[in-house]
């Protein structure tokens, strides 16, 4: 392989003996060798001297010199046509693609690299695993570790998870083709403990660190290991500081930093844990110590030019300075994070906050504009001085920009939840921030922000499923398109649907990773050829104030917003009369009254609980709506729900000893956006209704209508026959395949059946059908939901718990009914604890009467229950339990198109209208003859 120059090889045996220890020496003699190679003009060994010269840039990581040493083996490849027939050529230019990615990686890059990283292994999965070389299968470990890195860094958890596992499945399978395979797998779990830690399971992260930190101590000694070594002691110390264990992360920090005073390439990040770790112990000048130190070593790697590095290291600063109370130093360091957050930003003060779309990063934006958020704060609150307002009303217009922005990069809902709980914190100071101004000027421009913040966290999952719809009609998508990204779906969905049913993880592992890859990959390529589909789909157009109030209008309501916020509720009060934005105190004390209530309602008593009922129900009336109501006259309102509030029928809070029920009509949305982009959702003209009626074996407690025999579905159906014309689905009859077959065709639908809320994974709560045979399933979970497309303008879920569900932040209540939007379904009658099957039947019976004869929803939904209330004599049926479960919520127009009355009255007119002309004609003719 080698020509027969001595120096040449003598050269690059040289280099090698310095690969890992000595990057002067290592270069020096790399480049000689080169030298020695061109002179030659040996393809082969310029092929091996650049791979391992390229290598050591990467290890010592020197950006610089890897940057030119990449462009040099570019230009080799390009001039040199006959590469593919020298050994190792090929295998060359194919790995320059994982150079560049590392490249990228380094630079902070991340979607540049992860193209890089993709790009290759599409080239080696097109290959049969039993083709590829020990060297191919050694480098498929390595992008799928990379590819882990990058989703995790552009914060797509589920996406660098799923990567991660991957890679620990591919080095498990093929290690005796991975060299040193034990380390390469101590090296990816160390990276998935990354991952862990940002989705909050410390102690996950933990157990692998401390098994890494313990693996790499034994080989230290030896200069491959010495890097990965010290970077695991920075990720246990990272974690020790999430724990707020400050004191053993500065121990664990100390000793690396003491162990490899010199040739220490993680000295500049251990500085700045350091920091971190005093600043949790209050510690200010150590923690100003270690940060400086961080950041001009920092300044000096990246030779003092514009980079993320930096503009973390100020921002660290910042931060520090915010504790301190320093508020002036604070902007100042931020100003110089701003500075140096992007190649293309203008920024070089706090004044102007950079543009997004310019930034290295979005999600360090973020926290930078969070930052400047609080020390404007800080210093109105001192001087209460205009200007400072104005730039926090900015800055928060600002951050709900980049919010959104950011958002739309995510393709997985798990990873848009996870970057949702992470901005809850900064959407509570936006609020708090955005009251303080509106205090100082209650102007429409600061309500509109107000509503932009609640309603930018809230239900996104929702909106992109209604949004969806929009997109697919106008995003000038090819009908085969929109198909296969369908069919993407439901692959994984199911897979994941079949791990879930056998408790089995591994099964159907290649599977899904497979399926996941295809649609993420899909997804990619649809956001730069379809452009206008994605936007459509993913973006956020706020509801505007001045179009809210003419909907309003139209309808005569008042619409409450509430937003749970440590102790406070914040609440935006629209109706047509007024607006109004409050803030009311919501202490524990106030929660722990709303777990109560619920707690004595959904359960039957014996009457001694009634006292406390209404003592409880007057109490938050008072808290939560007598300085909301008392300026609004309107009967209709709009009630949007946040947190432990999902778990109040307010219907049932007292005022005056009334309850509420006997004064007003109540519908609940989750945003008001998803309300509004409801009412467009097109559904079923012709008004027919499905009822659904399952039949269950064994017998069971009728109250609990778990999985026992239900007594009174039957009668449930046939008393809303006696209302509407339907068909139905009855016993045996009542399947999940006749119901699937027939879903899409109705206005309404009606499921009197069992269901089951599951908390722990609130995808798959479901409702049951009856069994056809043993092979088929006879229950439909909320995943399921996602790829059904309903037209239904009301589904009535008459089962257990169908509007409970788990709590998420800034989804609400993930239930049963919150899947049937998802679906589609217009208005959802769901409830709100396991019912009593007999008293629904009268339940059901008066609300689609009072539904036929025109009423809206929650009209109906209201005069039943009083109707139950009045024709019960027995005291304990007036329970809550027996008649408050069931709640409206979405779209809540009259639903009945009978329309029998009007054609009568359509008639008489007509017939009026003729009989009148009949008369005129001849009275006109006797006028005419009597001339």
């Amino acid at each position: 392989m080698w020509s027969q120059t001595v120096d040449m090889q003598g050269a690059f045996d040289k280099g090698l003996q310095y690969h890992y220890t000595d990057k002067d020496s290592a270069y020096f003699y790399y480049e000689k060798a080169l030298v020695y190679a061109r002179e030659e003009k040996d393809i082969e060994a310029q092929v091996l001297v650049f791979s391992y010269l390229l290598n050591a840039n990467s290890n010592f990581y020197d950006l610089v010199s890897y940057g030119k040493n990449i462009s040099k083996a570019e230009h080799l490849i390009n001039t040199t046509p006959q590469l593919d027939t020298v050994y190792m050529g090929p295998y060359f230019k194919q790995n320059l693609l994982f150079e560049k990615g590392a490249y990228h990686y380094k630079l902070k890059d991340y979607s540049t690299a992860e193209r890089y990283f993709y790009e290759y292994y599409s080239l080696l999965k097109n290959f049969p695993v039993e083709s590829l070389t020990t060297v191919e299968i050694d480098m498929m470990s390595a992008i799928f570790s990379y590819l882990g890195l990058t989703h995790h860094h552009m914060a797509k958890y589920e996406e660098a998870e799923f990567y991660f596992k991957k890679d620990l499945q591919w080095i498990t399978t093929y290690q005796d083709s991975i060299p040193e395979w034990e380390s390469v797998s101590f090296n990816t779990k160390k990276l998935l403990s990354q991952t862990y830690e940002a989705k909050g399971r410390l102690a996950a992260a933990n157990s692998l660190l401390v098994e890494a930190v313990d693996f790499y101590a034994g080989k230290v000694n030896n200069p491959r290991h010495k890097n990965n070594y010290l970077s695991s002691l920075i990720l246990l110390a990272e974690n020790l500081l999430e724990q707020k264990d400050y004191k053993e992360a500065i121990s664990i920090l100390n000793k690396g930093l003491a162990d490899f005073k010199a040739e220490n390439t993680f000295q500049k990040e251990m500085f700045a844990v350091l920091g971190d770790a005093y600043l949790g112990m209050k510690d200010f000048d150590y923690a100003e110590s270690y940060y400086d130190k961080s950041l001009k070593a920092y300044k000096a790697y990246r030779e003092n030019k514009t980079h993320k590095d930096i503009a973390t290291g100020y921002g660290k600063l910042a931060r520090l300075s915010l504790e301190k109370g320093q508020f002036s130093r604070a902007l100042e360091m931020v100003g110089f994070a701003f500075a140096n957050s992007g190649l293309e930003v203008t920024s070089t003060s706090y004044d102007i906050n950079p543009d997004p779309n310019k930034v290295f990063s979005k999600s360090q934006l973020l926290d930078l504009l969070e930052i400047k958020l609080r020390a404007l704060e800080g210093l109105f609150k001192k001087s209460n001085k205009p200007d400072f307002l104005q730039s926090l009303l900015q800055t928060n217009k600002d951050l709900l920009q980049t919010f959104q922005l950011l958002k739309m990069e995510f393709e997985s809902k798990a990873d848009k939840q996870f970057l949702t709980e992470k901005a809850y914190p900064i959407f509570e100071r936006m609020l708090a921030t955005t009251f303080l101004a509106y205090q100082e000027n209650g102007s429409d421009e600061i309500l509109q922000l107000a509503l932009d913040i609640t309603e930018a966290n809230k239900d996104f999952i929702l909106l992109e499923a209604l949004r969806n719809a929009r997109a697919t009609k106008f995003g000038g998508m090819p009908k085969e398109i929109l198909e296969k990204e369908s069919q993407l779906r439901a692959d994984i969905s199911q897979l994941e649907k079949n791990q879930f049913e056998t408790g089995t993880s591994q099964k159907f592992s290649n599977q899904l990773f497979n399926a996941k890859e295809r649609y993420y990959s899909f997804l990619d390529s649809l956001k730069t050829a379809y452009p206008k589909y994605h936007s459509l789909k993913y973006g956020a157009e706020p509801i505007l104030l001045t179009e809210l109030k003419k909907e309003i209008r139209k309808e005569d309501q008042a619409i409450i917003s509430y937003t749970v916020v440590k102790d406070v509720l914040y609440v935006l009060v629209f109706s047509s009369a007024e607006t109004q934005f409050l803030k009311i105190p919501f202490s524990s004390s106030e929660r722990e009254k709303v777990s109560r209530l619920y707690k004595l309602i959904s359960q039957p008593g014996l009457g001694q609980e009634q006292k406390e009922i209404k003592q409880l129900a007057s109490l938050l009336y008072e808290q939560l709506l007598s300085d909301v109501l008392n300026p609004l006259k309107m009967n209709n309102l709009t009630i949007i729900r946040d947190d432990i509030l999902h778990y109040l029928p307010f219907d049932l809070l007292i005022s005056d000893g009334q309850y509420l029920l006997e004064t007003k009509n109540i519908v609940y949305a989750n945003s008001i956006t998803s309300w509004a982009e409801i009412k467009n959702h097109p559904s079923v003209e012709e008004n027919k209704l499905l009822a659904i009626a399952p039949t269950f074996n064994s017998l069971g407690k009728e109250e609990e209508r778990q999985f026992g025999q239900l007594l009174y579905n039957d009668d449930e159906i046939r008393a809303i026959k006696a209302h509407f014309p339907l068909d139905s689905l009855m016993a045996e009859n009542a399947t999940l395949k006749n119901f699937r077959e027939r879903v899409a065709n109705y206005r309404m639908l009606h499921l009197a059946t069992h269901a089951s809320a599951n908390d722990a994974y609130p995808d798959y709560s479901y409702l049951a059908f009856s069994e056809n045979n043993k092979s088929e399933n006879n229950v439909l979970y909320i995943r399921d939901l996602y790829e059904t497309n309903l037209k239904a303008e009301l589904v009535t879920l008459s089962a257990c718990q169908t509007g409970i569900g788990s709590l998420q932040t800034g989804q609400g209540m993930l239930s049963l009914s919150k899947g049937f939007q998802y679906a589609g379904a217009k208005a959802l009658v769901h409830t709100q604890w396991k019912i009593n099957d007999k008293s629904s039947v009268q339940l059901m019976d008066s609300f689609y009467k009072f539904l036929s004869e025109g009423a809206t929803k929650s009209e109906a939904l209201r005069k039943a229950k009083l109707t139950y209330l009045q024709n019960t004599d027995d005291s304990l049926l007036k329970h809550p339990y027996y008649w408050a479960a069931y709640a409206v919520s979405g779209n809540n127009s009259p639903v009945s198109t009978d329309n029998s009355f009007w054609y009568l009255a359509m008639l008489l007119v007509l017939v009026s209208i003729f009989s009148i002309w009949l008369w005129m004609k001849k009275k006109r003719r006797g006028g005419l003859k009597s001339v």
